[in-house]
């Protein structure tokens, strides 16, 4: 009897502490999906297409610049072969999209591997929350991660869950305006939003500077791509490796010397290709265009250029793949840079604050703050100074003040908040962002140098949690807040 009495008492806590955990799992996965219509809501459909396809296919694998990049109806009308779109978004990582690729590989397969020339991408970075988000759709795709990485997923259940219900009871519908939509995706995978030209303040992000060095070759990640390369070979697939579109502003040139710039890419390509187990196809070179050619990031292409990108790596793909036909296809003409509208009239009485720096395209920098600035504990950003928009902060602009709180209004003109743009304001603990086009206010690239008790509050009813560029440093994490309007 007293067994008996043990091992109920036993199942009694075994319960307790379990049932908690089923009912999260069951209110994040059971709940109807509410990230359907957000950039990674669109996984579910290129994960479908990849497993629905009989026999041989090309699969080209990689993040937003091979969605943005890549019209694979013109691959499969010079290769013969149907084409799976299986890029996405920076923020799932690459490591997750070779992850959900990889039963799918089967004997004569191409897959090309194009992840973003970037220390993120070019990692096995990996993103619980965003995961959630991309799986909502389609919990089977679970079954596909490593262990490790389904036990990422399960240990974000709780604060997923708690977003869920929250919408939900806030009759919160998140359906993001634009490019960045699932349903802007065709049935191959690719984006179809129109993009005519370059909408980018400075025609590059300054942010993500492209830097083509050693430095990048991360050894775990490469270990990990050879891995999958094994793989992929020994299921009876040719695995090739293709490098991304690139902003030619944004990459990183050491040298004033054209051909010294070269010669370092050169290098870079050649310790790529001999620590890699499978062919590099195509010039880097070729993959660095004008600024005309982009769109909203360094690695996303409009729609010129990605119809030129695509004539490159079907030629590159013909070439590897030993198919005997020319590419022979009328380009769009390069689309002109579009005119900034730099100018402000009238006066903003906030200028007074702030020392301003007179930027590339014509507008201003807050650089640092003046003596009266210094003494203030809330300070708003500038819309104006001398006839000319306020449009970026630079790095450690806060630093030597007393600021408490920094308030962007919602008419602002502000662009873009560079890379530690809040190191050593050392006691900011509140970025009150009144802005809703989340998707016209860039980010840093991380917010380092901030305190640890640092919050952003945005209004309830904007996207910041969901916004391509915004969720690489927030994600639904403990940054970001949602304020009452």
């Amino acid at each position: 009897m007293k067994i008996v009495k043990i091992c109920a008492l036993v199942l009694v806590a075994v319960l307790a502490i379990v049932s908690p955990f089923i009912g999260v799992i069951a209110a994040a996965t059971l709940t109807p999906p509410q990230y359907s219509n957000t950039f990674v809501g669109a996984l579910n459909e290129k994960y479908d297409r990849l497993n629905a396809i009989d026999g041989e296919k090309l699969v080209v694998v990689g993040g937003s610049s091979v969605a943005f990049g890549v019209d694979s109806e013109m691959i499969e009308k010079y290769t013969g072969m149907p084409v799976v779109n299986f890029g996405l978004y920076a923020a799932l990582g690459t490591k997750l999209m070779l992850d959900l690729s990889r039963s799918a590989i089967g004997s004569g397969d191409v897959v090309v591997i194009a992840p973003e020339l970037d220390p993120q991408t070019m990692s096995l970075y990996f993103s619980s929350e965003q995961t959630l988000m991309a799986l909502d759709d389609d919990f089977s795709m679970f079954w596909d991660l490593t262990a490790d990485d389904k036990l990422s997923v399960l240990g974000g259940m709780w604060s997923f869950a708690a977003d869920k219900l929250a919408n939900m009871i806030d009759h919160r519908v998140i359906d993001p305006e634009g490019v960045y939509n699932s349903r802007n995706f065709d049935e191959r995978g690719d984006l179809t939003y129109p993009r005519e030209h370059n909408v980018m303040s400075d025609y590059y992000d300054s942010n993500t500077r492209i830097d083509l060095t050693e430095d990048l070759l991360d050894p775990e990640f490469i270990d990990y791509l050879n891995d999958y390369i094994a793989y992929c070979e020994r299921r009876g697939a040719t695995v090739l490796f293709a490098y991304c579109p690139m902003n030619e502003r944004a990459v990183v040139k050491p040298y004033a010397d054209d051909e010294q710039n070269k010669a370092v890419r050169r290098e870079f390509c050649e310790r790529l290709e001999s620590l890699l187990d499978c062919e590099v196809i195509g010039d880097i070179e070729n993959s660095i265009r004008e600024a005309e050619y982009f769109y909203d990031t360094n690695f996303h292409l409009n729609d010129a250029g990605r119809a030129m990108h695509t004539v490159q790596l079907t030629r590159d793909l013909l070439f590897a793949l030993d198919i005997p036909k020319s590419v022979t296809e009328t380009l769009p003409e390069k689309p002109a840079l579009p005119n900034l509208d730099i100018s402000f009239s009238g006066t903003d009485a906030n200028e007074k604050y702030f020392e301003l720096a007179l930027r590339e395209n014509g507008t201003y920098t807050i650089v640092g703050l003046s003596d009266a600035g210094k003494a203030e504990k809330t300070l708003t950003v500038p819309l104006g100074y001398n006839g000319r928009r306020v449009t970026a902060i630079a790095q450690s602009a806060l630093s030597g003040g007393a600021v408490e709180k920094l308030i962007i209004t919602e008419d602002t003109n502000l662009r873009m908040l560079e890379n530690g743009a809040f190191k050593d304001a050392t006691e900011l603990r509140e970025l009150r962002i009144y802005f809703r086009e989340a998707e016209e206010l860039m980010p840093p690239a991380d917010f380092f140098g901030t305190r640890d008790d640092f919050r952003i509050y945005v209004p309830r009813d904007t996207d910041y949690n969901v916004d391509y560029n915004w969720v690489e440093v927030l994600g639904i994490g403990e940054l970001l807040k949602f304020m009452e309007d």
